[in-house]
């Protein structure tokens, strides 16, 4: 089973690589939440806004009861969808660089740590690993759980940028 852990184990400059390339991707889904708060909030005080006016003109008689009735359950609505969407936006992201750092951490150090465990903690180790494993002719065949899978098959190729874009970050 050595060598099951041993196909996963990937280079340190290539888990730096994978774990730059997450962090930076992240900084860029961080932006574009901020960039699309921004728009929302905009979207809010302006129908907000909308609202006060329109209430103005219907105290003053510039608008009709009926038209009033009909244009602020509209922007009532579009309110609620906005500060929705900013409830939505405002919920904790789970840091996905953390979890992946985790991982590229195991698959870099995936061969010491087998060696240096009992047999419980080999399986336990193995766990998140695979999903299964099954003999052909004698010869043990792993199925790798993502993203493990990957770090076998980039072992195996040598290429490690699988479906990456062709511009290097």
């Amino acid at each position: 089973m050595g060598d099951v852990i041993a196909t996963i184990q990937i280079p340190q400059h290539v888990a730096k690589q994978i774990a730059a390339s997450l962090r930076d991707d992240e900084g860029q889904v961080q932006h574009a939440q901020n960039e699309a708060w921004k728009r929302l909030e905009d979207r809010r005080r302006k129908v907000l806004a909308k609202l006060d006016r329109s209430y103005d003109d219907y105290l003053e008689g510039r608008i009709t009861e009926d038209f009033w009735a009909r244009k602020s359950e509209a922007w009532e609505e579009e309110r609620r969808v906005i500060e929705a969407e900013l409830g939505r936006l405002a919920q904790p992201q789970e840091r996905v660089s953390v979890t992946a750092e985790r991982i590229l951490e195991l698959a870099k150090k995936a061969v010491f740590l087998y060696e240096k465990q009992d047999p419980g903690e080999q399986r336990r180790l193995l766990q998140p690993v695979l999903s299964n494993c099954t003999f052909d002719r004698g010869t043990l065949c792993p199925t790798y759980t993502s993203p493990f899978d990957l770090f076998a098959k980039g072992k195996e190729t040598g290429n490690w940028r699988r479906e990456w874009d062709s511009n290097p970050r």
